[in-house]
């Protein structure tokens, strides 16, 4: 009966038991979720640690699943019907936000526990985010990204307002749900129009119709612009940012260390996935658009972070500067570009994850020291913890041999090497802005209180945290010093794209 009732619908069947292994990552942490969700309900408060310890060992698990995908390209391609693509590109973009997630559970308990948040669905929104997160990073169906995108924003939401007693948690929730909502307005409306020229969801058969076409429809031009406005909200680009600042500081320090590189790197894969390889047939009629929302983005991005005095705000306009450079790699579409973009994805987790861990891990009973004067001689008292900002800030300045002086000399050489010379440009005069306020970050670190000033109780430094700490730490030196090895993985991760890659 089911056969038949698929077969009257145009399904060929069940899908192969292939499509399984292709979904493997995905099913071992989705397992994780629904379990911890379960033993939530039995676990004592005393016990939560207990949590964060098996989230952390299915995160683990699933890296080590995405690892194993990687060299086992006997088994990549589209999953269900087209739907889920299990290629390199996925997987190197699945490293990232386990890697990132893995680093935000270690933090966790220590933050949650001097906050008084120490809840179990914690971790169990954790893993359900990072589940909706490797589904977009996947997804070769315009159905499936917006599930993913769905599925992540919904525990963002519940994350965000964590902090259910405190009024600043509770707007930054709100403001988050409402204006998410509008954007994932923008975003359906516009697969409905490229739905409507094209007649098909999955990116392979919209490639394909977008080929047979001889001229290019205004409706199908409209979608692809509100497409891009959606996404362009996920990655918090100007003018599409104005909810970030405010959420970024309202959210519980650990959800901000979490949705600020995670999100943005989820929705850069998919991104990059519809743009650079779906939509490459139309290129010069978006291409400006994205350009222009690049330099906006550097630019409102890097003046706005000037005149912060919260490190949480400062760092939250740091990354619409940041989604500008990245978004250069989409606007020159090209190889070079592409893989760029991912490098500097890669590097950019490394530095804001561990630049906003020394903001969670410093908080203290029942507040996060985020203000500037919070922070002002903390290299007298926690050396080893100021020096890590330190390489944090310098590598989001873009100071060699950082991760994040590389990011940004790839894709600057990308849009320079295709003749987008001014957008390189744009590109180094807006980092040069930013040396001012990270550099007055680090100066205020290094500064002895003011007299009479005792100075704030930061937390101690735990084990956990001490190993947070040092993989960030490492990830942003080995990426600048060892720039092969990711380089390398980045270019396998743009040659194996599913549906189709990029033009060589």
């Amino acid at each position: 009966m089911t056969h038949a009732l698929m077969a009257a619908i145009g399904m060929p069947g069940f899908p192969p038991a292939e499509d399984l292994v292709r979904l493997l990552p995905v099913l071992i942490l989705s397992t994780g979720f629904v379990l911890l969700l379960l033993l939530d309900l039995v676990t004592p408060p005393s016990a939560r640690t207990a949590l964060a310890v098996l989230s952390a060992v299915f995160l683990a698990a699933t890296l080590g699943a995405v690892i194993l995908g990687w060299f086992d390209t006997a088994h990549h391609g589209l999953a269900y019907y087209g739907s889920y693509a299990y290629d390199r590109f996925g997987l190197f973009v699945d490293g990232i936000i386990l890697a990132s997630a893995l680093v935000v559970v270690l933090i966790s308990p220590g933050y949650l526990n001097r906050r008084g948040l120490h809840y179990g669905e914690y971790y169990a929104l954790i893993l359900g985010a990072t589940v909706g997160m490797m589904l977009l990073a996947a997804a070769s169906s315009l159905v499936v990204i917006f599930l993913g995108i769905e599925l992540l924003s919904v525990s963002l939401y519940i994350l965000c307002g964590f902090a259910h007693t405190e009024e600043r948690s509770q707007e930054s929730a709100l403001k988050y749900l409402m204006l998410g909502g509008f954007a994932s307005g923008f975003l359906l409306y516009g697969m409905a129009l490229v739905y409507g020229e094209t007649g098909h969801t999955t990116l392979t058969g919209i490639r394909a119709s977008l080929d047979a076409l001889h001229g290019t429809d205004s409706l199908l031009l409209i979608g692809i612009g509100l497409m891009f406005v959606g996404f362009a909200f996920k990655i918090s680009a100007a003018p599409f940012h104005t909810w970030t600042p405010d959420v970024y500081q309202g959210a519980p320090t650990s959800v901000t260390t979490f949705m600020s590189v995670t999100t943005k790197v989820a929705a850069f894969a998919a991104l990059i996935r519809v743009f650079s390889s779906t939509f490459e047939g139309t290129y010069l009629k978006w291409n400006g658009i994205v350009a222009f929302v690049a330099i906006v983005s550097m630019v409102i991005g890097n003046l706005a972070a000037l005149g912060q005095t919260s490190v949480k705000r400062m760092l939250a306009y740091s990354g619409v500067a940041q989604a500008g450079y990245m978004l250069i790699g989409v606007a020159v579409q090209s190889p070079q570009a592409t893989v760029g973009s991912l490098y500097y994805l890669a590097a950019y987790a490394a530095m804001n994850i561990g630049a906003f861990a020394v903001i969670t891990m410093m908080a203290g009973r029942g507040e996060d020291l985020d203000s500037y004067d919070s922070i002002r001689g903390l290299a007298f008292r926690r050396p080893y913890v100021a020096a890590a900002m330190g390489l944090f800030l310098f590598s989001l300045g873009g100071f060699p041999p950082t991760a994040g002086f590389f990011g940004k000399f790839f894709v600057f050489s990308a849009a320079i090497q295709h003749g987008q010379i001014a957008l390189a440009l744009w590109g180094i005069a807006t980092s040069a802005v930013s040396v001012f306020y990270y550099l007055k970050v680090g100066l205020l670190m290094y500064s002895r209180p003011r007299e009479g000033e005792a100075g704030y109780d930061w937390a101690r430094t735990t084990v956990a945290g001490s190993v947070a700490l040092a993989a960030t730490t490492a990830g942003t030196l080995v990426l600048g010093i060892f720039t092969y090895l990711i380089y390398s993985a980045a270019t396998l991760a743009q040659m194996g794209t599913f549906p189709v890659p990029p033009n060589s």
